[in-house]
């Protein structure tokens, strides 16, 4: 991951955007939020270890705007991608009312929570691996 740090051509900018990737000809989309962003790329948290495409649209709600995406890199706890078209693509129009900022907020815990599982289930099989019982002292 760092190798491609490295060879971006742009920094990217500090981010915590809720956005949805969006993919199979408009009909599967997946919760994300978006941790750093560029001009040209962006480093996306998912919320487990779901099958991404390797192209992809990205629609950010709170920029109104969407990218043609391509997949760069992947890690246990999120992914790289180039923005394939320097100008944004139309935003999508949206099928259901924009999220009250409870609602917003309640995605984000909601993620945060199934990070938080999936660490969990890292350090519980990493006791686990040590001959440790995870499950001592609860």
């Amino acid at each position: 991951m760092e190798e491609a740090q490295n060879l971006r051509s742009n920094e990217r900018i500090r981010a915590f955007l809720r956005a949805q990737i969006i993919f199979n000809n408009r009909m599967s989309t997946i919760d994300c939020i978006i941790k750093n962003i560029s001009p040209t790329g962006a480093r996306i948290a998912l919320s487990d270890t779901l099958a991404v495409p390797t192209e992809f649209e990205i629609y950010i709600p709170q920029r109104g705007r969407s990218y043609h995406a391509r997949l760069v890199w992947r890690d246990k706890e999120a992914i790289g991608v180039d923005f394939l078209d320097a100008q944004a693509a139309p935003a999508p129009v949206p099928s259901e009312p924009a999220p009250t900022g409870i609602e917003v907020r309640l995605r984000e815990l909601e993620i945060q929570n199934a990070e938080l599982k999936a660490r969990i289930r890292a350090l519980s099989k990493r006791l686990e691996d040590l001959g440790q019982d995870p499950n001592a002292g609860i």
